[in-house]
């Protein structure tokens, strides 16, 4: 019996069914779509960052997503223009002013601002603390020139000569 073991014939090997050059193809190929899904799921992830989603949130209609976020934006730039505006104005407190101002009458078209002298002035009728007093200028004196003498050197001639 133990020769009959012996002289059994190994089980052949089945013949390959798909070349080597095809099966490196078919890797390759996955492989390609494999890096096309991580950029697409990169790409969402930015998108999703953008918008402030999180990972499990619908992205839902990115089209009207987007027209609310450059109607944000807009807004956000007009309010930065009128609010420059009311700062070049003169004679006013410009915070009372920017806290009581009624912007509803102040226009942005093309970044040219309309209507805020008019709001300002509407506001000073309505606040009279928003407009301020006109002040003089301060212009500094020198206090080595205040004396009988008044050239610098002789306050300080006059000074030594008593010393």
């Amino acid at each position: 019996m133990a020769d009959q073991e012996n002289t059994t014939p190994a089980p052949e090997t089945p013949p390959l069914t798909f070349t080597s050059d095809y099966v490196s193809s078919l890797r390759a190929e996955s492989k390609a779509y494999r890096q096309r899904a991580k950029a697409a799921e990169d790409s969402l992830s930015a998108v999703r960052k953008a918008f402030g989603l999180k990972s499990d949130e619908d992205i839902g209609d990115i089209a009207a997503r987007l027209t609310a976020r450059d109607a944000q934006a807009l807004g956000k730039a007009n309010d930065i223009l009128v609010s420059a505006e009311i700062r070049s104005l003169q004679g006013y407190d410009v915070p009372l002013l920017e806290k009581v101002i009624d912007r509803t009458g102040i226009k942005v078209t093309d970044g040219k601002v309309e209507g805020v002298k008019e709001a300002a002035e509407a506001a000073a009728k309505a606040h009279p603390a928003v407009k301020q007093q006109a002040r003089t200028p301060w212009v500094g004196g020198n206090p080595a020139t205040d004396g009988a003498d008044k050239t610098s050197h002789g306050v300080f001639n006059a000074w030594a000569r008593d010393s």
